[in-house]
């Protein structure tokens, strides 16, 4: 066997190794997550797959966090933020942090894992080692035999279609599942792919931020997964329409930088009708300043988005007619709380569906 031979064999026997026991750098996102995060990290130093590293990158915490983590966790190290710009700023420390022959497990300070959560993961990625993302399945934490969700798809006038959401547990997902987009609670990320697209975008701050980082990737033609087996327990805070800015601004951001032209054009009048609604349900719940503050960020925003456009637009690989949906959009029950709401709603639905089937040959 010549040198060469030997050096690509052993190249081949390292590639193989890494891939049966991958060493991974756990990154935990915090802000002022004092009262929560020590379940959260504990859930982690109780995995029956060790990690090599774990981070926490706390955004500026006000309640000491950071101190109180060195204090009672020495063998993890804490990354602290000048500023709270939202988790991802964090997050991309957590990559950018994470060594280039290691995976990062990015995990938010609400969330408890299973002890077999993360060789679960490992295992998908073993399965599954060409894709980006390898996601647990989120169980509420005060209702552990219901899911919360399995990953997400994108309806047509961007808002969210959950997989399983709400289900009891035996209704979830029975194997591995391809899914267009996932939630930033607990993820199994490939370094190298999310640096090819730009890691996460660090505009968002609130609402999205993890859902347009997830489909960015899918869109460039990376698959993510959903694991049934790996469960990440998460404690859900309803927030009503407290954060509404971030939610308008950010869904149009997400709009006019993912969707082609064609698209765009062709999904106008869905889109206008979907926003008028969504104006009239704001004008009654007393919240439409909020609404037209975001609007006007966007407006503001137009030539940084035109950039961004334009880079988003050089990574797709896959049409928009390929992922875009048209099943129910999700909406939270603390949103709709009479029956005639979820009524309307359902019409509305059923209004986008008949749409989307019009004008999907051209799309």
């Amino acid at each position: 066997m010549s040198l060469k031979q030997i050096v690509q064999s052993d190249e081949a026997t390292q590639t193989l190794l890494s891939l049966e026991k991958p060493k991974i750098t756990v990154a935990v996102v915090t802000y002022n997550g004092i009262n929560v995060i020590k379940n959260c990290l504990d859930s982690l130093l109780n995995q029956t797959y060790k990690p090599t590293q774990i981070l926490v990158v706390d955004n500026a915490s006000t309640d000491n966090t950071p101190d109180w983590i060195e204090d009672h966790y020495s063998q993890i190290k804490v990354i602290r933020l000048d500023s709270n710009c939202g988790p991802n700023p964090a997050r991309n420390q957590g990559i950018i942090n994470t060594p280039d022959d290691h995976l990062t497990l990015l995990v938010d300070d609400d969330a408890i894992l299973a002890e077999n959560c993360l060789s679960e993961l490992v295992e998908a990625y073993q399965r599954y080692p060409e894709a980006a993302i390898w996601a647990p399945r989120l169980v509420y934490h005060d209702r552990r035999n219901t899911i919360q969700h399995e990953g997400v798809f994108i309806h047509y006038t961007g808002e969210a279609v959950l997989l399983n959401s709400d289900k009891p547990l035996g209704q979830g997902v029975k194997d591995i599942t391809q899914v267009h987009s996932i939630s930033g609670t607990c993820l199994l990320v490939s370094k190298p792919a999310a640096e090819k697209i730009g890691l996460f975008d660090e505009d968002y701050f609130f609402g999205r931020t993890d859902g347009e980082f997830s489909f960015r990737l899918t869109i460039s033609g990376y698959k993510l997964y959903t694991v049934p087996n790996a469960i990440c327990y998460h404690r859900v805070k309803k927030r009503g329409l407290s954060k509404l800015f971030y939610q308008v601004r950010n869904r149009w951001y997400f709009i006019l930088t993912i969707y082609s032209l064609r698209t765009l054009i062709v999904l106008t009048p869905a889109l206008l009708a979907y926003e008028i609604s969504l104006i009239v349900y704001l004008l009654l719940k007393g919240k439409i300043i909020p609404y037209l503050q975001g609007i006007l960020a966007v407006i503001v925003s137009v030539p940084k988005l035109l950039k961004k456009r334009k880079f988003i637009q050089s990574l797709k690989t896959v049409s928009d007619r390929n992922l875009l949906q048209e099943q129910p959009m999700y909406m939270r029950d603390d949103l709709l709380k009479s029956k005639t709401q979820t009524f309307l709603k359902s019409k509305l639905d059923q209004v986008l569906k008949i749409y989307w089937k019009l004008v999907y040959p051209l799309i």
